[in-house]
Formats: structure tokens, sequence, C-alpha cells
């Protein structure tokens, strides 16, 4: 129970869980382990959350950038298997993301789609392609050559990529 110096107690919400708002917002005394008593000024006490969730936080910020990573590094290499037989590079133009430029090497595709930088595989006639932004994989999508100049397929928010959330993608390319 929350109690202000002088020993008043305000009702609140929390009154269903115990919880008591002290009438002057000054300082509190909470009672600790064992009945021990811990004295917090209460001004304090938004900034002391922040910084316990930055600090809490930021730990499992750089697994999940790493898982992120590794899923989608697992999803191309894996779709990948089989050897190159298309060419994807290209300027390329999408109504719903703007220009796209892909550059190939081999079998490795690099570019950029809005402002997300493309990094992907060619596997056979498909592009595997991640969407990244800031070292974080937004999107993944997959790619076929429809005809000469127009590129076909669908991107998904799922790492791997996942045809539940799949939706449309047509580029129609401006530029060899």
């Amino acid at each position: 129970m929350l109690t202000s110096q002088s020993g008043g107690t305000e009702p609140s919400a929390f009154a269903e869980e115990g919880v008591s708002v002290p009438l002057e917002i000054c300082s509190f005394t909470a009672a600790g382990p064992r009945g021990s008593r811990i004295a917090m000024n209460v001004r304090l006490l938004p900034f002391a959350a922040v910084a316990a969730a930055i600090v809490l936080g930021g730990c499992s910020l750089s697994e999940k950038y790493s898982k992120n990573q590794a899923a989608g590094e697992a999803w191309l290499a894996s779709a990948a298997a089989r050897p190159s037989a298309s060419h994807f590079e290209g300027t390329y133009y999408s109504p719903d993301w703007g220009l796209v430029a892909l550059n190939q090497e081999g079998r490795n595709l690099s570019g950029s789609i809005g402002h997300y930088h493309l990094r992907g595989k060619v596997a056979g006639k498909t592009a595997y392609l991640l969407l990244v932004d800031d070292q974080w994989t937004d999107y993944t999508m997959v790619l076929s050559r429809k005809s000469a100049g127009v590129l076909t397929g669908s991107y998904s928010a799922h790492i791997p990529f996942s045809k539940d959330d799949a939706e449309p993608i047509l580029l129609n390319q401006i530029e060899d």
C-alpha cells in the first residue's frame, strides 16, 4: 500500500488490488520485502519507469534483431537451393512501392524498393528477397518473370515468407 508521509491515502482505480494513491504528490513510503520501508520521490517515478523499460527492453532488442536476421538468412538459403535460370537486374516501377532497383551478380540480388534495402537470391526463375530497414527485415518477397519487362509475385510481413498474409506485387521494368 502506498502511503503519503503524512499518512493520508486516496482511493483509486486500483482499489480492488489494494493500492491507494497518496493525497500529497510529494513522496511516499512503500512496504518492501519483509516489512522494510523504501522512500521515493513520486515525481521521479515516471523517469524511473522509463529508465527501467529502456534497460530491460534493450536486452532483448538485440536478440530480436539477431533472430530476425537469422530467420531471413535461413529462408534465403533454403529457397535458393536451385541454380539461377533468370535475370532480374534493372529498374522497375511498382504502383504500390514506387521505384525498384535490382542488381544481380550471379545468384545474388541487391538493390532498393521504396526506402527499403533489398537483399536476395535467385533460384531457377524465382527471386527471393528480404526488404530491410535499419538492419531489421520487415518483409519477404517472392518474384518471378511474367513476361519481358514484367515481374509479378507477392510480399509478406512474415519472416520467413508466408502465403497467409501475402499481398500481390507487380513490377514493370523502366530501364535495363
